[in-house]
């Protein structure tokens, strides 16, 4: 591929760009259609469903908080225009 076709291919609309994602759109939907109704149907089956929910947040919500946390920049040890450290008094 030359570097003209990548860069047309990238920037631009592609009707099997748009393929590619409405087919993994349907996959998953039959996927999820599948798990719910074999959990679904059994006894404790809508129970099921609510405690896979409740932990899927959590472990979003979870992920969220980690990944924010670790992304956080450390607060600065000296003040960048003066050049005194942060909490001393002048």
């Amino acid at each position: 591929m030359s570097e003209t076709e990548r860069r047309r291919s990238a920037s631009r609309w592609t009707l099997n760009r748009e393929l590619t994602n409405v087919g993994a759109i349907i996959v998953a939907a039959g996927i999820a259609h599948l798990v719910i109704g074999l959990i679904g149907h059994d006894r404790f089956g809508p129970v099921m469903l609510v405690l896979l929910g409740v932990v899927l947040v959590v472990a979003a919500l979870g992920h969220r908080f980690y990944e924010e946390r670790r992304h956080r920049a450390a607060p600065a040890a000296g003040c960048a225009r003066c050049g005194d450290l942060v909490g001393e008094e002048h």
